[in-house]
């Protein structure tokens, strides 16, 4: 198989988190919800374990503001925070099992099935 097609899933993933994060940076703090969070940081998991440390900048930047917003329930809070704590570590695939079952069961949970991370 061709590398360029290896690069669609990935360039897709990346493309769906920057228009995901760009829509909701246009959007105000004020309105800002817990599924906010899923639909910014599930595809940023999955683009980061894939190779996408674009999709990572661009989605602890929004994670990071949904975070600071206090707007977040306690379950919802604790998600966003290992997801920041993912992206940012440079290794989502080494970070610790019970993180990492967090972060699969709450994409699960919204709505978003993770491809790359499992």
């Amino acid at each position: 198989m061709p590398a360029s097609t290896h690069l669609l899933p990935r360039l897709g993933l990346l493309l769906a988190a920057g228009l995901t994060v760009t829509g909701l940076s246009a959007c105000s703090s004020d309105s800002v919800t817990a599924e906010d969070a899923y639909k910014i940081g599930c595809p940023a998991l999955d683009a980061a374990v894939a190779g996408g440390s674009v999709a990572n900048t661009a989605a602890i930047k929004g994670l990071t503001a949904i975070r600071d917003s206090g707007q977040l329930d306690p379950q919802p809070q604790e998600w966003v925070d290992a997801a920041v704590t993912a992206l940012e570590s440079g290794s989502v695939e080494d970070m610790p099992a019970d993180a990492r079952k967090l972060l699969v069961d709450g994409c699960a949970d919204h709505g978003h099935e993770l491809k790359n991370l499992k």
